[in-house]
Order: C-alpha cells, then structure tokens, then sequence
C-alpha cells in the first residue's frame, strides 16, 4: 500500500529568490541599527574617559586616607594625561612639583579635544581626613566630538568632604 502526498513536493533547501529576500532584509535591519551601535560605541568611549578620571580622584583620596599622607591628581590639559601622585614636596598646597612622585599616570582617548580644570596648578590634593586641597572651584571639564556625537562630562571635588561627583551630557546625531 502507497501513501500519495496531495500538493507537497519532496523539496530540500532554500530557493533562489528566498535566499534574497532574507538578505535583503538582513541588510535593511543592520543598515538601520549600525548608527546605533556606532553612537552606543562612543558613548561608552567617552563614559570611560570619565570614569578614568573618576577613578583617579577616588584612588588619591583612598591613599591619603590610608597611608595618612597627602596625595593628588594633576590635570596635564595639552597631553590629556592624568596623574596620580604622592603630595611630598609640599603637602600644604594643592601642586603637582618636581619633589612629588607620579605613582600612575593615564592618557585620555583622543576623542578629548577639550580637557581644562580649573584649579590653581590644575591640581587636587586629598588630606589624610579625606577632605581636598583645592585652590580654585574643583571642577574638571572633558569635551569631545566624534562623527556621530558630542560629549560633555563635568567632574566636580567637594574641598570640605572630598566627595567627587560627575555629570555627563551626550548629543547625538
């Protein structure tokens, strides 16, 4: 006894023109979300140069509270380069100085093309009670553009508690 199949054929595989319809629509969904991605890259780009620099003031302060020494970040606007450093030479003035020693330095990506502190020295030195040595407000600003989008971050130390806070705002397009 033989079963006929009413209408189905015995068929393997993807026809000609199936295959380009989901090519089509696969190029149609990734040309739609590449812009996407790319402003999702850059975001987390310049998020990382804040959190550098965040996590650079939270270390001299961590320091100066353990060891009981002053320590310091200094802010180098033309290299876009942020150091670490132990506040010796004079611990009395928020400075980054020849006596001073660098104990880690980072480089801010390229996408920086504005990096100002306004402090005196563009320096900040955290005391041993964890309170900031500032001479001028406390505030560190990064500015960045890429192809797809503008970054603006704000860094801000509070000299009485050494609390550090940041802001950031993204305008893509």
């Amino acid at each position: 006894m033989t079963i006929k199949k009413f209408g189905l054929s015995n068929r393997q595989g993807f026809t000609l023109i199936e295959m380009m319809i989901v090519t089509v629509i696969i190029g149609t969904v990734a040309s739609i979300a590449a812009p996407s991605f790319q402003q999702a890259y850059d975001r987390h780009n310049f998020k990382g140069g804040q959190q550098e620099v965040v996590s650079m003031l939270k270390k001299a302060r961590s320091y100066a509270i353990s060891t009981k020494d002053s320590y310091g970040v200094h802010i180098d606007s033309e290299t876009r380069a942020v150091t670490l450093f132990e506040n010796s030479a004079n611990p009395s003035v928020s400075s980054f100085e020849d006596g001073d020693s660098a104990i880690l330095i980072d480089t801010l990506p390229e996408n920086f093309q504005y990096v100002y502190a306004d402090m005196a020295n563009s320096a900040i030195a955290f005391q041993p009670n964890g309170s900031a040595l500032v001479t001028g407000y406390g505030n560190i600003f990064l500015a960045g553009e890429t192809d797809n989008m503008m970054a603006y971050i704000s860094i801000s130390v509070l000299a009485s508690t050494g609390k550090i806070s940041a802001y950031s705002n993204f305008y893509a397009w």
